[in-house]
């Protein structure tokens, strides 16, 4: 899962549209059939954000201390965040619709989802546009606000389905 974001204010030039990545613990799914309808249950320990690798070792660790921190995901009290919901939908083509908690709260998300063939294994892909505070997430601020995010998020799916055992 990527989160991309939008930096915004008066110090935009100095900072960045930063992309976060996460990986879920594994996850099995069973496939049978042409048409599916098939639960599905994800979850990332907050500590598994990444902020961006293309960014300064200190920035880095400053703006994963932010996201764990209280204001942000508040990783002490709720240390992951999990998708429950179903995959509605052909091999080709469907719907993610499920509940996303966040901080102790949920929230409805749903995403339309493409999945395309690469030899023994399906790449899914699918993406989910709004606003941070729909997620429950308050937009990072600081100095003054001359630098903070913008209430904006885009979740991108990208997940590599293969055989059982293929990692």
């Amino acid at each position: 899962m990527l989160v991309d974001l939008r930096a915004t204010g008066l110090l935009r030039a100095v900072g960045h549209d930063p992309t976060l990545a996460a990986r879920p613990d594994p996850v099995a799914i069973e496939v049978e059939g042409e048409t599916l309808d098939v639960p599905l249950t994800v979850r990332f320990p907050a500590t598994s954000i990444e902020p961006p690798r293309d960014i300064p070792s200190s920035d880095r660790e400053k703006m994963r201390e932010n996201l764990l921190g209280r204001d942000v995901l508040d990783a002490n009290r709720h240390p992951a965040v999990e998708f429950r919901g179903r995959y509605s939908g052909t091999l080709d083509a469907g719907r993610l619709a499920g509940d996303l908690s966040i901080r102790g709260a949920l929230r409805r998300l749903e995403m339309p989802v493409s999945i395309r063939r690469e030899g023994d294994a399906f790449v899914a892909t699918g993406t989910w546009e709004g606003r941070l505070t729909d997620l429950g997430v308050k937009p990072f601020k600081a100095l003054l606000g001359a630098l903070k995010l913008e209430d904006w998020a885009r979740l991108r799916l990208d997940a590599r389905l293969g055989p059982p055992g293929d990692r």
